[in-house]
Formats: structure tokens, sequence, C-alpha cells
């Protein structure tokens, strides 16, 4: 793999201190991180002369590992309950899984594989100036 995300970087950004949820974090983690780079056009993933590049996406996968955690704690038993004592609510946890993730996506969104045109409309379908494309432009040739 060309990026690494340790289980204390996602603790890190999800703000957790204890190491209650370190094989949940690695599991996940193991999970998620070879989608997210094979979501990723190989072009800029390999490109590890360009140091900044290479944080950038590590920083959109890192981002949407620790959302998806965050959520995944969201939906443990008693998480989303909430209640009002005297003006004083306790709520459900804040929204930061979801923000975390569509952040992460928004940073990696350029780069991903089906970001790139379609070979039909980079390549002719014929090598004849005059003749008919055998695809239209809608369809992928290859």
């Amino acid at each position: 793999m060309a990026i690494t995300i340790t289980v204390a970087d996602v603790k890190r950004k999800a703000m957790v201190s204890t190491s209650d949820y370190d094989s949940a974090i690695s599991a996940l983690i193991s999970e998620m991180l070879p989608a997210l780079e094979y979501s990723i056009d190989e072009t800029f993933l390999l490109d590890t002369s360009d140091a900044n590049l290479q944080a950038l996406l590590r920083l959109g996968m890192l981002e949407i590992i620790a959302g998806e955690f965050l959520e995944q704690l969201r939906r443990e038993p008693g998480a989303s309950e909430a209640f009002s004592v005297a003006g004083l609510s306790i709520g459900e946890l804040s929204q930061k899984g979801t923000d975390l993730i569509q952040q992460g996506a928004a940073r990696l969104e350029p780069f991903l594989k089906n970001r790139l045109p379609m070979m039909s409309e980079n390549v002719a379908a014929s090598n004849k100036s005059d003749a008919a494309m055998v695809f239209s432009l809608d369809e992928e040739v290859w």
C-alpha cells in the first residue's frame, strides 16, 4: 500500500484517548484503506515524488476512516438517545463523523478514477477522418 494510516492517527482525528477501540479501528483501517486506495487513480497514488499530494491523499483517507469510526460509535446502544433535565440537555453525538467523511471525500474527489474522462472523450473510435464513429460519445469505447 502506498498510503499508511495507523490506529494512533485515527484515534487522534476522532479525539479518542483510550485503547478500548484499538482492535475495531485496526479492523476498519484494514477494511477501508485498500478500497480507498483502489478508488484513487494510480497516477496520483504512485507519485511519491510529490510529498504534498501524498499528504493530501493520506489526509482525505484518514478523514473518511475516522468519520466512519465515529459513525460506528453513534450506532452503539445509547449513543443516539437524548434527554433534558432542568434546562440541561444531553443529546446524541454530533454529526462530526458525517462531516469528516464529507470533508475527506471532497479532498479525494479530484483524484478519483471515475473523475477521469472516458476514452471516447479523448480518442476517436475510427482512424478515418470522414468515417462515422463506431460508438457514440455517450458510451465507453474500451
